[in-house]
């Protein structure tokens, strides 16, 4: 029977008080923790200090205390990354980021490793200990070199590195070369291996699976060098851009830790171009090339899902894939048919359907760590849509660090966009980010007048209507409102008195003319650039004035003929409407101002030349749908380029046998080939992801780069113009074949042409043709009398302009016909190829 021995008083005193400190130290630590990491619970934080520092271990409450004075001076200490901190925060580090805390693992000073057992502290931070070894430098007793590494001590002292790889009592003969030299390493007979004859062993990366040599082996398999770099790689503040990244080059000789973006390479000599440039890579020799040598001069494979031979990008269970391919997959994620989850389809079965990685024993994750959709992997392992977000919070958010509610339709509209990658990158580097985020960063609500106060500008232009698509600002006939605050700008430098005429002039006169016939034109018509012809025309003519001595009410029509003899361009005559005004306003008297002269065109395309346009647009399908489209229709109708521009998909009626476009009052019969590429120009997708609209609005069948708006007209004239269509002489030679077989009201019903231009037109065309039939009566008048044709009669045999050629027409004249190549409907056509019903 064993017998029960009291436990001393003083013992129990001991234990008592250890259990105590134990309890004041753990509550303390859970506290700090909880404020270090305000998304820990007490049971959550208090399951961590456990993992981290086990009761059992002697000294737990020392270790508890440590870390709680720790936490409680450096707040922050769990985000940081600081290695600066005692080793219980390594270890708590490491259990936080096990379980998915969002803490950031401190790493080696020096080389920026992560580890749990950095014992060596230095004023910079823990070390690792190739790093304590390598800063450890002393003096070789065999070669006498200062401040080298020391490799293994010898009778005669410390020697180093290079002394011991020539060490007679290192040497052995090599199994496989036979050479005496130091052993890499031993095979498992113990058969020493030199480093040139031992090969790394290859594993396969349980990441990006492709085998590779030096692969690091971590737990649940290998990573290889490239996918440590990219995933594994610790986060460090940078020293330049202040930013938590992948940390290329360590702090040393007094410069600071440098990512990935900011260290360039150290600047040598490229080994293929011979230029002094920073060098991050190396080519198959081990010399260093620059950037731009070394994607010249990448190897291709042929890709396994395109099979182009290109560089890779990555190796997914199919195989080598290059950048067009690996993005195009990552974009698109579909349901697997194996597992049903939404997932890139990285892979294939056996009976060569796509799979995702999973199902083939592929271990990527492509999906998001915030959101948890699959696909789109932008950076830190977010997704595009959620970066996306993120930027756009930035963007709008004001001085008080949140969204207006104003803004808040535009912020739902970006954050909503079809394509987040375009998004991201035009808010990184357009210029209209910046401007809208000095507009928001200064607190003011957005209003029109906010913005007419702005210097005239494209990205001024481009914000409002960005504003007025979304619904912020309301819709307002811009061409016409922007002119006042052009105005302003203008007379910042001009004297008072040219001011106080300019403004009624323009607002009083010319606005509210324009104003009313914008309310009831049925087409679209920027009137702007006349407008401020005009007025700049007027403030030219006060200062030619003020130049004279002259004032507005001393003018004669002398001085408007000095006015118009100096003239250069027919701009100066735009002064009638100034004059008019004042002439109103009883500022001056009835003065006569001479109208332009009436021009004919000067420039036509030839007729031949313009059919093998048309026949281009229709036929050529290297072209882009949009420029042929565009070019069939001003060579077929003559249309403005303006008015081709603004045609929406309600200008277009598709019927069972014919197709049909509105460019006047009533609907014009379409080539079947021109139909098919309107019809294909308004099914295609934006060549722009649009944002959405508050209010519906027209769907463009030329969309421009301006949310809620068409192409512009200068930029559809020189795309054009690119391809060898000459807008205005390929739109007067269509005017003018228009002109030559339909009569004016027709021609103006079907184009849209004003009446008074289509009488014009038809005029100027048919004239050419009533002087060709009198030549031929006078001829045949003078043959006939004299049985020979009179000097100076015109060779019936030569062409005039304007008529028909045998080579292009048959006798009835008529263009068309004879031209295969061409088709049309059923319909009856003119000569211009117009079908009339």
């Amino acid at each position: 029977m064993s017998a029960s021995w009291p436990t001393a008083p003083s013992t129990v005193a001991r234990l008592a008080a250890q259990a105590a400190r134990m309890e004041a130290a753990t509550t303390s630590a859970v506290g700090q923790l909880m404020v270090a990491l305000p998304v820990l619970d007490q049971q959550q934080a208090g399951a961590a200090l456990v993992a981290a520092v086990p009761i059992p271990v002697r000294g737990a409450a020392r270790f508890l205390e440590e870390l709680a004075g720790h936490l409680s001076a450096h707040p922050d200490a769990l985000t940081s990354g600081s290695s600066l901190c005692p080793p219980v925060l390594l270890r708590l580090a490491e259990v936080l980021h096990t379980a998915g805390h969002p803490v950031v693992r401190p790493g080696c000073a020096s080389c920026g490793k992560i580890r749990s057992d950095l014992r060596q502290l230095r004023p910079e931070g823990r070390l690792c200990a190739v790093c304590d070894a390598r800063s450890r430098s002393a003096t070789c007793a065999r070669c006498g070199r200062e401040g080298v590494r020391i490799a293994a001590r010898r009778p005669e002292g410390r020697i180093c590195y290079t002394c011991y790889h020539s060490d007679p009592e290192v040497l052995e003969p090599c199994t496989e070369c036979g050479k005496s030299r130091a052993p890499a390493v031993r095979r498992e007979d113990g058969q020493a291996l030199c480093r040139s004859c031992w090969k790394q062993p290859l594993h396969t990366c349980t990441s990006c699976g492709k085998t590779a040599a030096a692969a690091l082996l971590k737990s649940g398999g290998a990573i290889c060098h490239l996918c440590y770099n990219r995933h594994h790689r610790p986060r460090r503040l940078c020293g330049r851009c202040g930013q938590l990244k992948r940390i290329a080059r360590n702090a040393r000789d007094g410069q600071p830790d440098l990512c990935d973006g900011c260290y360039q390479g150290p600047e040598v000599t490229c080994a293929s171009c011979s230029r002094v440039r920073p060098c991050a890579s190396r080519d198959q020799n081990g010399q260093p090339i620059c950037a731009t040598c070394y994607q010249r001069n990448r190897t291709g494979e042929p890709c396994a899902r395109c099979g182009r031979t290109k560089p890779s990008t990555t190796r997914w269970p199919i195989g080598p894939v290059c950048h067009t391919c690996y993005t195009a997959v990552l974009r698109s994620p579909a349901p697997c048919p194996r597992c049903d989850t939404v997932q890139p389809l990285i892979a294939r079965d056996d009976h060569g359907t796509e799979v995702c990685g999973p199902c083939v024993g592929f271990a990527a994750d492509y999906s998001c760590r915030q959101c948890g959709r699959a696909g789109n992997p932008h950076s830190r392992g977010r997704c595009a849509s959620c970066v996306l977000a993120e930027r756009v919070t930035a963007l709008l958010t004001g001085p008080d660090g949140t969204i207006a509610p104003q803004l808040e339709p535009l912020a739902a509209a970006l954050a909503a966009a079809p394509s987040p990658f375009p998004a991201i990158q035009w808010i990184k580097e357009s210029p209209n980010t910046e401007l809208l985020a000095q507009l928001v960063a200064e607190g003011h609500r957005l209003t029109h007048q906010l913005l007419d106060a702005l210097p005239p500008s494209r990205n001024q232009r481009y914000i409002r209507q960005l504003l007025v698509h979304t619904g912020i600002l309301k819709e307002r006939h811009e061409d016409l409102e922007r002119i006042p605050g052009w105005l302003e700008h203008e007379l910042e430098d001009k004297p008072a008195a040219h001011a106080n005429l300019a403004r009624p002039f323009l607002h009083w006169f010319l606005l509210r003319r324009a104003r009313q016939r914008a309310a009831v034109r049925q087409h679209p018509a920027s009137a702007d650039r006349d407008l401020r012809r005009r007025v700049s025309v007027a403030l030219d003519y006060l200062a030619w004035l003020d130049q004279r001595g002259l004032a507005l009410a001393d003018l004669t029509q002398d001085h408007i003929e000095d006015w118009l003899a100096g003239a250069t361009s027919q701009r100066h005559y735009l002064i009638r409407y100034f004059l008019k005004w004042t002439t109103s306003r009883r500022l001056t008297r009835e003065l006569n101002i001479p109208t332009i002269p009436a021009q004919e065109p000067q420039d036509l395309l030839d007729d031949d030349d313009r059919w093998q346009l048309l026949q281009r647009c229709l036929t050529d399908d290297s072209m882009p749908t949009d420029v042929r489209a565009a070019g069939a229709i001003t060579l077929l109708f003559g249309t403005s380029c303006e008015r081709v521009c603004h045609l929406t998909h309600e200008h277009l009626t598709f019927g069972d046998k014919h197709a049909r476009l509105l460019l006047g009052r009533h609907p014009v019969l379409l080539p079947p080939r021109l139909a098919e590429l309107l019809q294909h120009l308004a099914d295609q997708p934006q060549p722009r992801p649009q944002l959405s609209r508050a209010h519906p609005g027209p769907r463009w069948l030329f969309p421009g780069m301006v949310p809620g708006k068409p192409t512009s007209t200068h930029g559809m004239t020189q795309k054009l113009g690119r391809h060898g269509i000459p807008v205005r002489t390929a739109r007067n030679a269509a005017l003018a074949a228009l002109a030559t077989d339909l009569p004016s009201p027709i021609l103006a019903d079907l184009t849209g042409m004003h009446r008074h231009t289509a009488i014009r037109w038809v005029l100027y065309a048919r004239r050419d043709w009533a002087e060709y039939l009198a030549a031929r009566a006078k001829e045949e008048a003078d043959v006939s009398k004299e049985g020979r044709p009179t000097q100076g009669a015109p060779d019936s045999t030569k062409t005039v302009k304007g008529a028909p050629q045998d080579s292009a027409t048959d006798g009835d004249g008529d263009p068309l016909r004879g031209r295969p190549d061409l088709p049309m409907s059923g319909c009856g056509q003119d000569s211009s190829g117009i079908m009339i019903e």
